[in-house]
């Protein structure tokens, strides 16, 4: 960001060499092509030292003197005091959405792993062990000229079906623009939690009824939910374990009122405090994403690989030229299942 000799010379020197560079929206382009976003990029121009208080980003915001966050945050109008400095607003615009992506912490409860894409199809790699004895599960010891034991990976027959989450923004530039960062931030992290909601949502979908390859959860079933119940479905994740359940509120509050957990020696934590109970270990959440009469299962370690193609999107061009209203906020993905036998629906029929 160009400066007057003046004002560089009051810079201290973390940020001189952020002042060097100069902001222009093709960065915008160019970080897309890198498969990263704005601050990943400045981070390559500009990379951060170990002990840095302020990311890339941050320095160019200080060197600007744009203040987004406390109670002495600067109006919105602030970003666009300068040609330069309006480049940086879509990022505020992103970074504040991702915090709010990051708020939600479901997700990340039931991801094994996450996979940046660069095209709009994607085949996962998953094994079937289904169809496997606990003989041919076992990695043992086999005796000399003797075969091992064969686990098979697989290329999913279909693509995944791939999702574009997001929202539109409806304000107009006049309606924030005195509007202090810090307060602006907070709506845009509340579309980063519903971006999250939707896309746990699908997520716990996949879980259920499979990526389109024919993996399905294995269903159980039973009349009434019970302790015993419980108990059996846990079990029946070997070799795998039952770490994560998912239900709505209503099996929620049928499970958490079973004799069991209303043990003050079990739930005195819920009680008190309002943390859930763990049963059997579990992280028990609560969605209402999650089927009627249905308890979703999985050992998140081998479940369920999330994919996408970028992190959040943002109409840079609109945004630097303050065309607020109508323009989008996005994020593409998708969910495939990894290994099948990780995940499990009890299904309650009474």
């Amino acid at each position: 960001m160009y400066l007057t000799e003046e004002q560089r010379a009051n810079l201290s020197p973390q940020l001189e060499r952020a002042a060097t560079i100069r902001l222009d929206e093709e960065m915008y382009a160019l970080a897309r092509q890198r498969g990263t976003d704005l601050t990943g990029y400045l981070e390559q121009l500009d990379p951060s030292d170990v002990n840095s208080a302020l990311d890339a980003f941050e320095r160019q915001l200080a060197v600007a003197g744009i203040r987004i966050g406390g109670s002495r945050s600067d109006v919105i109008d602030r970003f666009f005091s300068t040609k330069e400095s309006a480049v940086l607003f879509p990022e505020f615009v992103s970074r504040s959405v991702r915090t709010g992506m990051d708020d939600f912490e479901k997700l990340g409860k039931i991801i094994g792993t996450r996979t940046q894409i660069d095209s709009d199809t994607y085949k996962t790699v998953y094994m079937d062990d289904s169809v496997l004895s606990a003989a041919d599960l076992q990695l043992a010891k086999v005796g000399e000229g003797a075969s091992l034991p064969k686990i098979e990976l697989k290329t999913a027959e279909h693509s995944l079906q791939i999702y574009k989450f997001g929202r539109y923004l409806e304000a107009t530039y006049e309606a924030i623009r005195r509007r202090k960062a810090a307060v602006v931030a907070i709506f845009l992290r509340a579309i980063g939690v519903q971006i999250q909601r939707d896309k746990f949502a699908t997520a716990v979908d996949v879980l259920i009824n499979g990526d389109g390859n024919s993996n399905a959860a294995v269903v159980q079933s039973t009349a009434t939910l019970s302790y015993d119940d419980l108990v059996e479905f846990s079990l029946a994740f070997s070799p795998y374990e039952l770490n994560v359940m998912i239900v709505n509120k209503a099996m929620a509050k049928t499970l958490l009122t079973l004799d069991e957990f209303k043990d003050p020696s079990v739930s005195l934590s819920f009680q008190l405090r309002g943390e859930m109970v763990t049963p059997f270990g579990a992280h028990l959440l609560v969605d209402d994403s999650a089927p009627n009469s249905k308890v979703l299962g999985l050992d998140r370690r081998f479940a369920l690989e999330e994919v996408y193609e970028t992190t959040v999107l943002t109409e840079s061009e609109k945004l630097i030229r303050q065309q607020l209203e109508g323009t989008a906020i996005s994020e593409v993905a998708g969910f495939g299942k990894i290994i099948n036998s990780a995940t499990r629906v009890l299904n309650v029929t009474g």
